[in-house]
C-alpha cells in the first residue's frame, strides 16, 4: 500500500504541480512590465514624414498611457495601461498615445516635435496581423506649427509597418508618414 500512495504522489507532482504553478504565474506575467519589454521601447520607431515643404526621416518614442482592445480573446484584459504588445493593437483596439519625435534634418527651426493621438484600429485581415486600417485625429506640435490633424492610415506586417495620412482641414495641410514600429 505505501507504494501505491508513493507512486500516486509521484505522478501528482509531475503531472499537476506545473500545472498550478504556470497558472498562478501568469497573471505576474501579464501585468508585470519585464526588462525586455523596458528595452524594446528605449529603440525608437523609424519614421520618414513628408510635409509640403520638406521629407524628413526621424526616430520617434511612443508611450500609450491608455488602450482599450476590443480584438482580444476574454483571457486578456480589455483595459491596457502603458504596457501595450503589438497584438493588443492590432487585433483591434482604441488608444491614446503621446509622441515625441528627433528628426535627422530641421522641421523648421528644431529637430523635435510632439504629438497627442486618439486612435482607432481595425482589423482587415488575418485579425489585424496581414492588414488593418486606423483612424482618428490628432495634435501635432513642432518648431513651425501646432494643429490638429484626421488621421487615416494603414499597417501591415503584424502591425510594425503604418503608412499614415494627417490632414489639417483648417491650414489645408497634409502630412504622409511610413513608419516602421519596433513596440
Amino acid at each position: 500500500m505505501k507504494h501505491h500512495v508513493v507512486f500516486a504522489i509521484i505522478l501528482f507532482s509531475i503531472f499537476e504541480f506545473p500545472f498550478f504553478r504556470s497558472y498562478a504565474q501568469q497573471p505576474e506575467r501579464l501585468l508585470g512590465i519585464n526588462s525586455s519589454w523596458l528595452l524594446l521601447q528605449s529603440i525608437p520607431n523609424l519614421t520618414w514624414t513628408c510635409y509640403s515643404a520638406q521629407t524628413s526621416f526621424g526616430f520617434e518614442w511612443e508611450i500609450t498611457p491608455l488602450l482599450y482592445s476590443f480584438g482580444m480573446n476574454k483571457l486578456n484584459p480589455r483595459w491596457h495601461y502603458f504596457k501595450v504588445t503589438q497584438p493588443e493593437r492590432f487585433t483591434g483596439s482604441v488608444e491614446f498615445n503621446l509622441t515625441v519625435q528627433l528628426f535627422t534634418s530641421k522641421v523648421g527651426k528644431s529637430y523635435w516635435g510632439f504629438s497627442g493621438q486618439l486612435i482607432g484600429h481595425f482589423p482587415v485581415i488575418e485579425y489585424g496581423e496581414f492588414m488593418g486600417l486606423n483612424g482618428g485625429i490628432a495634435r501635432y506640435t513642432n518648431s513651425f506649427f501646432s494643429a490638429n490633424y484626421i488621421v487615416i492610415g494603414a499597417s501591415t506586417l503584424f502591425g510594425f509597418l503604418h503608412y499614415n495620412i494627417k490632414y489639417n482641414p483648417i491650414d489645408k495641410y497634409w502630412m504622409h508618414s511610413i513608419e516602421f514600429r519596433f513596440f
